[in-house]
C-alpha cells in the first residue's frame, strides 16, 4: 500500500514541479528579457555599440523563449537562454572585461540547468559543469582587459547590481522548490494516514492518534468515549447490489459520521464496513446523545442515489474510557457492545457499564 501511495504521489509530485518548472522559468525569462532591453540603449550611451547589437539578438532569443514556453517546449526555450547567457557573457567580459560582473549569470543559468527534467541528472550536471568551468576560463583570458568606456567610477555598483540580479533567480527558484518539497512531504504524510476510500483514519496511523489524545485527556482531567460502528447487513447489500455501491455507501456514512463530529474528535475506518470513533472531552452520557443521533441521522439517510428504496441502518457499541485502562481492553469491550447490539436487532446503540479492568505497558498513559 506505501508502495502504491509513494507511486501516486510521485506522479502527482512530478506534475506539480513541472507546473512550478513552468513557473520559475517563465518569470526568470520575463525578468531577463526586461534587464536585456534596458541594457540596449545603456551600452548604446556609454559607446558600447557592438554590445547594443548583442543585446538586440539577446532580446530577440528571450522572446523567442518565451514563446516556446507558451508551447510547451519548456525543456527547449531553456537551452535557448543557456546558448544566449553563455554568449552574452563572453562577449560582454572580452570587451568591457570582469570588473563589471556580467560572468555572474552564468552561475544563475547553471543552477537553473538542473531543474529541466527533460535532462538526465549525468546531461545537466555535465551542462552546469559546462557553465560554472565558462565562468573560471573568463578570469584566465579576460582578466586583464581594461575597461575603456564612460563613468569608469560607477564600475563598483554596475559590479554589485549585477551580482544581486544575478542571485535573485536563483533564490526565487530554490524558494519556490523548497515549497513544493515541503508540500509533498506533507501530502504523503497524509494519504499515508487515511483510507483512500473515506479519507477517514486508517487503523495503522489512528492508534497513536488515539493515544495521544488519551495521553492528554488525563493531563487535562477529560473524559473520553470509543465506539465501534458497524454498518448492518453490510454484506448482503455488497452481494446484492455490488462493491461499486456498497463503496458508495461507505462513503455516505463516513461523510454523514464526520458531520456529527467535534473538530478534536477522530473517526477511524477501522476495516471494511466497521468504524471507531473517539469523542473528546466527552463523558458517557453526552457520547451516548451524540452517537444516538448519528445513529437516527443515519437511519434517515438515502443510501444511494440509484437505489431509492434501500434503507441502511447502524449498530453501535460505547464504552467511557476509564483511567488507566489499555486501549486494546476499551477496543475489546466496545466491540463486545457492539456485537450486543446486533444481537438485540441492530440499528441500535449499546453502552458498556461495567468491565475488567486490563492494563497494557505499551497502551497505558505511561
Amino acid at each position: 500500500m506505501i508502495k502504491h501511495l509513494l507511486k501516486q504521489s510521485k506522479q502527482s509530485g512530478l506534475e506539480e514541479i513541472e507546473q512550478v518548472k513552468f513557473l520559475i522559468i517563465s518569470k526568470i525569462a520575463y525578468f531577463a528579457l526586461v534587464v536585456h532591453a534596458l541594457l540596449i540603449p545603456l551600452f548604446a550611451h556609454v559607446g558600447a555599440i557592438t554590445l547594443a547589437l548583442v543585446n538586440i539578438l539577446s532580446v530577440v532569443a528571450w522572446g523567442s523563449g518565451i514563446f516556446l514556453i507558451k508551447q510547451g517546449l519548456t525543456s527547449l526555450a531553456l537551452r535557448v537562454f543557456c546558448l544566449e547567457v553563455l554568449i552574452h557573457a563572453v562577449v560582454v567580459c572580452a570587451t568591457l572585461g570582469l570588473d563589471l560582473g556580467f560572468q555572474f549569470y552564468l552561475w544563475t543559468i547553471s543552477c537553473i540547468l538542473m531543474i529541466d527534467y527533460q535532462l538526465s541528472l549525468k546531461r545537466a550536471a555535465l551542462y552546469s559543469l559546462l557553465m560554472i568551468t565558462t565562468f573560471a576560463l573568463l578570469y584566465i583570458f579576460f582578466n586583464d582587459v581594461p575597461y575603456q568606456y564612460t563613468y569608469p567610477q560607477l564600475i563598483p555598483y554596475v559590479h554589485l547590481t549585477n551580482i544581486i540580479i544575478a542571485g535573485l533567480p536563483m533564490v526565487y527558484a530554490i524558494g519556490l522548490i523548497r515549497e513544493i518539497t515541503l508540500s509533498q512531504r506533507i501530502e504523503l504524510t497524509e494519504m499515508a494516514s487515511r483510507d483512500p476510500l473515506t479519507k477517514l483514519y486508517n487503523r495503522r496511523f489512528a492508534k497513536k492518534l488515539i493515544l495521544a489524545t488519551y495521553r492528554k485527556s488525563i493531563e487535562a482531567e477529560q473524559s473520553l468515549c470509543l465506539v465501534m460502528a458497524d454498518i448492518d447487513h453490510f454484506k448482503q447489500i455488497n452481494d446484492t447490489y455490488g462493491h461499486d455501491k456498497g463503496d458508495a455507501i461507505l462513503v455516505n456514512i463516513a461523510q454523514a459520521i464526520c458531520e456529527f463530529l467535534n473538530e478534536t474528535d477522530i473517526a477511524v475506518r477501522w476495516g471494511g464496513e466497521e468504524f471507531l470513533l473517539l469523542l473528546d472531552n466527552t463523558d458517557e452520557h453526552h457520547g451516548l446523545q451524540k452517537i444516538e443521533a448519528l445513529r437516527e441521522y443515519i437511519a434517515t439517510l438515502d443510501a444511494h442515489q440509484e437505489l431509492p428504496n434501500l434503507s441502511v441502518t447502524m449498530s453501535f457499541g460505547l464504552i467511557e474510557w476509564q483511567p488507566l485502562a489499555s486501549l486494546e481492553s476499551m477496543l475489546q469491550q466496545a466491540d463486545a457492545a457492539l456485537y450486543d447490539s446486533k444481537d438485540a436487532g441492530r440499528n441500535t446503540t449499546t453502552v458498556v457499564k461495567a468491565f475488567c479492568l486490563q492494563l497494557d505497558d505499551t497502551d497505558a498513559v505511561n
